[in-house]
């Protein structure tokens, strides 16, 4: 399962091309900016953890604006959950052609 969700995240990457990769860009760091202020006191530290967690994925959904990020996330939600983070590392580092890392994510 983890090869075909690494060769259908490629297949997205690369079909969408480079040109909105500044968009793009922008799009992972408003998520991984959404988990940051998921730490963060706010109307969100009441919730349970899922809670939290689709509040999140609601904020994100609404927010982002490239079909490159929206397609990644629909294929990273269909791992494992300790595969997710990896996958969506990979993907993003291969769509933006820059080391990323999001610590708000990964420990979350």
């Amino acid at each position: 399962m983890k090869v075909y969700l690494s060769i259908v995240l490629l297949y997205l990457i690369m079909s969408n091309g480079l040109h909105a990769a500044e968009s793009s860009e922008r799009d992972y760091e408003f998520i991984c900016n959404a988990f940051k202020g998921s730490k963060q006191p706010s109307g969100l530290s009441s919730l349970t953890r899922q809670e939290k967690l689709n509040r999140i994925n609601e904020i994100i959904w609404d927010n982002i604006k490239t079909q490159e990020a929206k397609d990644i996330l629909s294929v990273v939600a269909q791992a494992s959950p300790d595969e997710k983070y990896k996958l969506f590392k990979q993907a993003v580092e291969i769509a933006t052609g820059k080391k990323w890392d999001c610590p708000a994510i990964r420990d979350y």
